[in-house]
């Protein structure tokens, strides 16, 4: 068999085989009989002709395990290879007398790696935001002298730059996983006519002449593919001489509304700017001593990393410098660009000390007037209240929240039915990118699963885990789960990192009515204050010293009329 996980086993093999048992595989019989000792080992190894499999018992439920193909590794004759195999298979470093086996360190590695990764895209997702930002005012001004004085330019306009950039880490994101099945990844000519991998490959192409660096063919690309991600799009091309058909089901997602960005619809950017954007979101940053710089793979970032990045930058701002400005710092301080910023002007620059000035090699750190700068200014960050809650918090929180609702005791026995957890209900009054969400989708879509195979008799093969796994996803999280955040921008992440995480064949759920843009704090219940309340100079007569006023809902339009309410009531 090409799979050796599915190969049957004879009674010859396994002494507690029954008769009715004689078509059991090696799948279900690790599931049934090897897994549910009381004392079952760590790991497993099956080997055949053609193939190893190694399987650790803490990652079978999610059917994660190595497998190696045997007439694939002869067939390269790469003497590292057969080496690695070596090593990775051998009994040291699987259960070593002491210390953290090889495997081990090496999961503890991929974590660190992709935190690595994160923070390379934070200072990447920053610089990109500031070059759009800086091109957009560039194309405006050639049709607009009078653009800069246009109403809230600098909220617009950095709002629909962090939008874009977090459209194109969208797209990097689900290019990366094609066993997802949301994009077309085995058409040719969508790879090779709209991707952008494809763009990534053009990344490093010197651009010699002027029509290269000034054109629009990136422009072009990216706002095409932007239109086929929300429009959708059924395509009949030939490539290469073969006509080939794909498809893409529409994204109908505030992410990728045309309507959100109304100020970049009609900007195009140069070919040389778009691809030092390309270059910034595609390869790690460079530090000291580094000989260069990796390039960035978006298959090793899970959801929570890339909630990482899109939080990180939520609490930055965006502005316009009015006169040519220097940036400046405490003595003996080295802030990064993700760190709290201070400008000032070329008449106040003299008051600071030489070490007290932030330098570009030699020179000052110049914004010319008119330049758009994305930075994170003074107290913005603890007035936003933006923080990402680390991977290892949201599962050790969600898991103990489920523990006492699911009322799972030590042995991992759950005391709800599988059906009764679809029955659960999630809210999270201060989503962000909505990592609690995820998790908790995660967790009780893995407890369902389990506790339905137990409930049924009936197992799961490995492959069809994940497909299974990914259906009880979309349902808990197109059925179940409901969140509130204060800034517009985390709502629209939240639905997307929800979508991407749930994703289940080209069903696009619609979070309209379960993911809102409020403050959860006040404005849910239908009660008010007197206007007169807010403008009192009596302690006694302010409107925190006294309960509101509860409002029977046939009434509530009164209040709105007499613009008495503190908040929109739900």
């Amino acid at each position: 068999s090409c799979d050796v996980l599915t190969n049957s086993i004879v009674k010859e093999q396994l002494k507690e085989l029954d008769e009715c048992d004689s078509e059991l595989n090696y799948d279900a019989v690790i599931t049934s009989h090897i897994f549910t000792m009381n004392e079952p080992p760590r790991w497993v190894m099956l080997v055949s002709p053609f193939q190893v499999v190694l399987i650790e018992r803490a990652k079978w439920a999610q059917k994660r395990y190595l497998r190696f193909d045997i007439e694939d590794i002869i067939a390269r004759k790469e003497d590292a290879m057969l080496k690695a195999i070596s090593v990775l298979l051998h009994t040291d470093s699987l259960a070593p007398k002491d210390g953290l086996s090889l495997l081990d360190t090496l999961d503890e590695n991929s974590h660190k790696h992709a935190f690595g990764v994160t923070e390379d895209l934070k200072y990447s997702l920053r610089s990109a935001v500031e070059l759009l930002g800086n091109e957009a005012i560039y194309y405006h001004l050639k049709n607009n002298p009078n653009f800069l004085e246009t109403d809230n330019i600098e909220s617009d306009l950095t709002r629909e730059s962090l939008r874009y950039m977090y459209r194109l880490l969208f797209l990097f994101y689900i290019e990366s996983r094609p066993e997802l099945g949301f994009i077309p990844s085995k058409s040719q000519a969508f790879v090779k006519g709209y991707s952008l991998e494809t763009l990534r490959d053009l990344e490093l192409m010197p651009l010699l002449t002027d029509s290269d660096k000034n054109g629009y063919y990136f422009s072009d690309s990216v706002s095409l593919y932007f239109d086929m991600i929300y429009n959708g799009r059924v395509s009949h091309k030939v490539f290469e001489g073969r006509k080939e058909i794909f498809s893409i089901s529409p994204l109908r997602s505030h992410l990728f509304d045309p309507a959100k960005t109304p100020l970049l619809n009609v900007v195009k950017l140069r070919n040389h700017v778009w691809q030092e954007i390309i270059q910034s979101l595609s390869l790690s940053r460079e530090k000291k001593g580094n000989k260069g710089r990796g390039r960035i793979s978006y298959a090793n970032l899970g959801i929570n990393q890339l909630g990482a990045v899109y939080e990180a930058l939520l609490s930055y701002k965006g502005f316009i410098a009015k006169e040519t400005l220097f940036e400046v710092k405490k003595a003996g301080t080295t802030p990064t660009e993700l760190e709290n910023a201070y400008f000032v002007t070329e008449a106040q620059l003299g008051e600071y000390k030489e070490v007290e000035r932030v330098f570009d090699g030699k020179d000052l750190r110049r914004y010319k007037k008119g330049s758009f700068i994305y930075r994170l200014a003074g107290r913005d960050r603890e007035k936003s209240a933006s923080y990402y809650t680390p991977e290892v918090l949201t599962k050790s929180l969600v898991k103990y929240a489920l523990k006492e609702l699911l009322e799972i005791d030590e042995s991992g026995k759950v005391g709800k039915k599988a059906d009764e957890i679809l029955s659960l209900t999630v809210c999270e009054p201060a989503m962000g990118s909505a990592a609690f969400l995820n998790e908790a989708i995660n967790q009780l879509s893995e407890t369902y699963l389990h506790q339905k195979q137990i409930e049924t008799g009936e197992k799961i093969s490995h492959d069809k885990y994940t497909e299974e796994l990914q259906r009880v996803k979309m349902h808990i999280a197109d059925n179940n789960v409901y969140g509130v955040d204060l800034n517009p921008t985390a709502v629209e992440l939240a639905e997307i990192s929800l979508w991407l995480n749930a994703l289940s064949g080209a069903f696009v759920p619609w979070f309209g009515f379960q993911l809102e843009n409020g403050n959860s704090l006040i404005g849910a219940r239908r009660e008010v204050y007197d206007i007169a309340t807010l403008n009192a100079t009596k302690k006694d007569l302010l409107w925190y010293e006294d309960a509101p006023t509860r409002l029977a809902p046939k009434s509530l339009w009164l209040a709105k009329k007499r613009e008495v309410t503190l908040g929109q009531s739900s």
